[in-house]
């Protein structure tokens, strides 16, 4: 698991790179949110597809914030094991229980006066929810092993690509919890809202390339068209795969489309349905299906192109293992 602090965050290349470059509204938006909550010492929800860059977008709140030279610490709560969530979390004394040979400080102390950010919020466990609404409430921990309370100041920053209000209704989320973290909810929108956008994302990853390789890396103006109108269900991260993919493998300096060898037959640009030419002949179908049916393609071909590794099928795919995971179990798919 994640949860290293990071000291002195000040204004992040990385996440005016990946995130806030571009001109569309959709991220302009973005970056007044953020520049408005970082303002602010409330709790954060930030809402987005996998790949669009939440973690990025928490890493510059917490660099515009007052507390930007305090850590930042990340938590993948999906990772955290729930047998060791108090220890990890809120710390634990010496001899708290067998192999605790000495104390150690919990994540939330670790952030003290900066933000813990805590990354797919909505797959923590219903005990690990518990604990966290407690520290919320009460701005407060308890080591494993000790009775006194030690007050923490850090603020929360939470990030999920599912609904959590959703979550909320099915009884997988708590709702006290919910409003306990959704005081300001900021949305890091998908890569398909903000096209005008992929042209200078391109352009900063094969900037990059330039610097990595010494090569004079440049796009053709068919390779433009065929990034303009793909989909990028991976977002950002995708396009960022791509481009380094692309300069890795092109035998030259020009990228053109075979460089980028994209799987069109997902994208909603690539080619226009044939309807038959009698109404009668036509049978609609519900979005909820065709979209279902395409999730369920899309897996099973990032199965089949990394057969056994299903991290690297997640990393294809744009999304976190857990959650491809928790998809192949539901259309009873194995790893193989």
């Amino acid at each position: 698991m994640e949860g290293k602090p990071v000291q002195g965050t000040l204004p992040f290349p990385d996440a005016e790179h990946r995130l806030l470059a571009g001109r569309s509204a959709a991220v302009e938006r973005l970056r007044e949110d953020i520049r408005r909550a970082a303002a602010s010492d409330a709790a954060v929800v930030i809402l987005g597809e996998s790949g669009t860059g939440k973690e990025l977008a928490a890493r510059l709140l917490h660099s515009l914030s007052r507390r930007r030279m305090k850590p930042f610490v990340p938590v993948n709560c999906a990772a955290v094991p729930e047998t060791l969530a108090d220890s990890e979390l809120f710390g634990h004394a010496r001899g708290a229980f067998t192999g605790a040979d000495r104390a150690r400080t919990g994540l939330f102390e670790a952030a003290q006066g900066g933000s813990i950010f805590l990354d797919e919020i909505a797959e923590a466990a219903a005990s690990f929810q518990a604990r966290l609404l407690r520290v919320l409430q009460e701005r407060e921990v308890r080591r494993v092993g000790e009775n006194a309370a030690v007050a923490v100041d850090a603020r929360v920053i939470a990030a999920t690509n599912r609904s959590l209000s959703e979550a909320v209704a099915r009884g997988t989320f708590r709702q006290d919890l919910f409003y306990r973290l959704c005081v300001i909810p900021l949305r890091v929108p998908p890569l398909r809202e903000r096209r005008d956008d992929i042209p200078l994302l391109t352009e900063l990853f094969l900037g990059r390339a330039r610097q990595r390789t010494g090569r004079a890396l440049r796009l053709s103006p068919e390779a433009r068209r065929h990034l303009q109108n793909w989909d990028w269900p991976g977002n950002v991260r995708e396009l960022e795969n791509a481009v380094e993919r692309a300069a890795a493998m092109a035998p030259g300096d020009i990228l053109g489309p075979p460089d980028f060898p994209l799987d069109m037959a997902f994208s909603t640009a690539a080619a226009p349905v044939s309807l038959p030419a009698h109404p009668a002949a036509y049978r609609p179908q519900r979005l909820a299906d065709a979209l279902a049916a395409a999730e369920e393609r899309a897996i099973r071909e990032a199965l089949a192109r990394q057969p056994g590794d299903t991290a690297a099928a997640a990393a294809q795919l744009g999304i976190s293992a857990t959650t491809l995971w928790r998809k192949m179990k539901k259309m009873g798919l194995s790893g193989g």
